[in-house]
């Protein structure tokens, strides 16, 4: 019931807020007739399972280690959205038998064509990396077949942020070509634990299709700089938060995939174009400029301008009407989420709580107060709120855009020397040749 209910909340309402843009991809390759094991990689908690099944049109199932499910209320809440325990080795040997009881249930969601999301690295690490898959999500898939000849498909799912544990960041989703499990039905039936093996070398290397990976950890901070840059080259509609379209993401898997090959074939080209970036970053910090104003000039700056002037009141109504669910979340989180993997599933988890409970009571005291003048125009409080992140990106975007400009004029051999910089990186990104 409240699995039903929250997903009338979260995709359309409380994504729209956290998210500044949704890249939800390729789900027409989805059978979605059939009984369905989405096979994602893992970065962040329990926003991964969310973010993958928050758009599919059937309830959504996943796992989470048994761990998370100690304390009462907890446990309350996950089996209330669908969420089923898995225990692991690290949760005791002794307990790991009780994964029977779990995968009864996936079975029994399974034979009506349902679904369930798998997170096989069987741990969250916010990495550009793909850890070694575990062997569960295969028992499970072959079980299914096996107790009950269900033709369980098995879909890779790419999740890829660009800061996970950060506001108004972006996610891209992509779902990658399905295969079944009769596929690998003889090899099970020769042979159980090679067929678990193949099953698993099958999931990880269509999910190095669809995952932004960085091999090696040294060139992360290279490839954080190099996928800026791209970013920046790729103007998208302003108001536009979901897409349902693939090349944002094929964009930064070509620039990953640049970088992991040129790290392979020539340490020294690596070390020049890092140095090259390096400098490139450190010039943009001490002048106080933004990539993304070498990157392209947005038409119609003027109109921004004005927008910014014009829209100021309503700026200021919808920031001082939203304060509290503005300023709460990010407080508990700031004060009391160490661990960023769960800062941005506590965000939107309190956040939405904190909403639901916060919109009603302005109903009832505008009601009290006001009348129903007071009433009906708190209907325009969420959206007012929903301006305000706008207005807050229009304004840095301006204010950046105009101390570019004025540098343009004052210091022209500064912008100069910048977009040569800027220019002799993306030269070396275009003469990298991927076989």
């Amino acid at each position: 019931m409240l699995s039903r209910f929250l997903k009338y909340i979260i995709p359309p309402f409380t994504f729209r807020v956290f998210f500044r843009r949704i890249f939800y991809s390729n789900l027409k390759k989805v059978p979605l007739e059939k009984p369905l094991l989405f096979v994602g990689n893992h970065q962040n908690s329990f926003m991964d399972g969310v973010l993958v099944g928050s758009y599919l049109p059937q309830p959504i199932h996943f796992t989470m280690r048994a761990d998370m499910f100690r304390k009462p209320f907890a446990r309350f809440c996950l089996r209330e959205l669908n969420v089923s325990p898995v225990y692991r080795i690290e949760e005791g040997l002794e307990n790991v038998h009780k994964n029977l009881e779990t995968f009864t249930g996936i079975y029994e969601i399974l034979r009506n064509n349902g679904n369930f999301i798998m997170f096989s690295e069987g741990t969250c690490v916010q990495e550009k990396r793909l850890q070694k898959l575990r062997k569960g999500t295969a028992r499970l898939a072959f079980g299914a077949e096996e107790k009950f000849g269900l033709d369980v498909n098995i879909v890779p799912v790419g999740i890829n942020y660009t800061y996970p544990a950060k506001f108004r960041k972006e996610v891209m989703i992509n779902f990658g070509d399905p295969f079944s499990i009769r596929e690998l039905k003889d090899i099970y039936q020769a042979h159980p634990a090679k067929a678990l093996l193949a099953f698993n070398e099958k999931c990880d290397a269509s999910l190095r299709k669809e995952v932004i990976i960085i091999e090696a950890p040294g060139n992360d901070s290279l490839a954080e700089h190099l996928l800026i840059m791209e970013r920046n080259n790729m103007v998208l509609p302003f108001f536009q938060w979901r897409f349902d379209k693939d090349d944002r993401r094929i964009m930064e898997k070509k620039i990953a995939d640049k970088i992991n090959h040129l790290s392979k074939s020539s340490a020294e080209e690596t070390r020049l174009l890092n140095e090259k970036v390096i400098k490139y970053a450190a010039l943009l910090k001490t002048s106080r400029l933004k990539d993304e104003n070498f990157a392209r000039k947005l038409d119609w700056g003027f109109l921004r301008y004005f927008a910014l002037i014009a829209g100021f009141p309503l700026f200021l109504a919808g920031y001082i009407s939203n304060l509290i669910p503005f300023i709460v979340p990010k407080f508990i989180c700031d004060k009391l989420i160490k661990d960023p993997r769960f800062y941005s599933s506590v965000y939107i988890s309190s956040g939405t709580v904190l909403y639901l409970i916060y919109f009603p009571v302005l109903l009832i005291l505008a009601a009290i107060f006001a009348g129903w003048t007071g009433f009906l125009l708190c209907f325009f409080v969420p959206l007012l709120g929903y301006i305000v992140l706008f207005y807050r990106e229009i304004f840095w975007e301006r204010f950046y855009t105009l101390r570019y400009n004025i540098k343009s004029i004052a210091n022209r051999s500064l912008i100069d020397n910048l977009n040569t910089r800027r220019q002799e990186i993306s030269n070396i990104l275009d003469n990298i040749s991927i076989i």
